[in-house]
């Protein structure tokens, strides 16, 4: 596949950890209403002279609004709110990152499919998503000490990757820099499949160096999603899953202690993946548009959750 410019590894890192770090801080000694006045300033900044990820958050907006996820046509404004969710919700995530006392607000839906798994030691191959706060969960997972794997990309993100990676409160978790599945990456997968690990993979970001993708209807346009989730569940015989995140509550402004809560919802894609070679690129099209199914119910109830910001859809 032939990178474009559009594509999401071509986004210009703009996360500052010494930022990052300073409205941390200013958060654990003021709360969270100091924190959002000091960051309006700073997505303001970066909304401004971002044309880009305004065009492509004004886009998807477009189409979460035709599919009636959102009340009112989005503008300008919208965009702007689009943006500073993302930054509000990387408080979240240094709060499971870096908070030893960080206790996660999280109503987790269908626990009870990974629960059985887990005490059957199968594992699974689990689709994610740039929706919610991933990090949270994964608190969740590290803290109840759960077997996980997971495969990032961070060709663009690599200053914030790197910190996610060296948290302590998320040490029990293993994560693989990825750029393109190999065979040696794949030998060791499988090894950690037979002592029953969840590999955690991102079904919503078309990968760097590989032409597996396939084109399918998602908030009523064609647009590319990934199949090398749906291929490793294929090949290291594993179940497939789903899961998405949304915010439920926001805490109030003036409660320091309060945190938001966040709706996590696994859902089964297939119990067990099987692609034929007469009709695999079908197949991997049946297994993705129901993961698109799940992404769009996510989004029908926290539109602005989702933070991919490029142009996702082609422009024809």
């Amino acid at each position: 596949m032939r990178i474009t410019k559009d594509h999401w590894s071509n986004k210009v890192e703009h996360t500052s950890l010494l930022g990052i770090r300073i409205l941390f801080t200013l958060y654990r000694v003021l709360g969270r209403l100091p924190f959002c006045f000091a960051l309006a300033p700073v997505v303001f900044s970066i909304w401004a002279t971002d044309a880009k990820s305004r065009e492509a958050s004004r886009d998807y907006l477009t189409r979460a609004y035709r599919a009636g996820y959102l009340k009112t046509a989005p503008g300008l404004f919208t965009t702007l709110q689009h943006m500073f969710r993302f930054a509000e919700t990387i408080l979240d995530k240094m709060l499971a990152v870096w908070a030893k006392d960080y206790a996660e607000n999280l109503v987790i839906e269908n626990e009870a499919a990974m629960t059985e798994l887990i005490n059957e030691k199968k594992g699974a191959v689990v689709l994610t998503s740039h929706i919610g706060c991933l990090e949270a969960l994964m608190h969740h997972g590290s803290m109840n000490n759960l077997p996980i794997v997971a495969l990032v990309h961070s060709a663009n993100t690599a200053r914030f990757t790197k910190t996610i990676e060296k948290s302590e409160a998320l040490k029990e978790l293993e994560f693989w820099e990825v750029t393109e599945l190999n065979p040696a990456s794949i030998m060791k997968l499988e090894e950690k499949c037979r002592a029953g690990y969840f590999i955690f993979i991102a079904g919503d970001r078309v990968p760097i160096k590989s032409e597996s993708v396939v084109s399918i209807d998602f908030l009523g346009s064609q647009a590319n999603f990934p199949t090398g989730g749906v291929v490793l569940a294929h090949i290291l015989k594993m179940p497939l899953m789903s899961m998405t995140c949304w915010r439920e509550k926001s805490a109030p402004l003036t409660d320091r202690k309060a945190t938001n809560c966040y709706h996590v919802r696994f859902a089964g894609l297939a119990d067990e993946v099987i692609l034929s070679r007469k009709n695999r690129q079908k197949d991997c099209e049946r297994l993705m548009s129901a993961f698109a199914q799940e992404l769009e119910l996510a989004l029908s109830h926290s539109p602005l959750d989702w933070f991919n910001f490029y142009r996702f859809w082609s422009k024809s």
